[in-house]
C-alpha cells in the first residue's frame, strides 16, 4: 500500500478511508467523507484492506 491509496479498516467495513501518510508499519489515514467530526488517525498497515476499484 502506499500514500493516496483508498482502503477500509477491515474487510466488512463500510467506510472508506485514504492513506495520508506512512511511517514504517504505521499509517495515517482520513475519511473520504468531508462531514463534521471527521479527523484523520494511526492504524497498523497490516490491519488495512485495500478497496476495490
Amino acid at each position: 500500500m502506499k500514500v493516496g491509496d483508498k482502503v477500509k479498516v477491515h474487510a466488512e467495513a463500510t467506510s472508506v478511508f485514504t492513506i495520508v501518510s506512512i511511517d514504517g508499519d504505521d499509517a495515517l489515514i482520513e475519511s473520504i467523507a468531508s462531514t463534521p467530526g471527521t479527523y484523520p488517525f494511526h492504524c497498523k498497515l497490516e490491519r488495512l484492506v485495500p478497496v476495490e476499484s
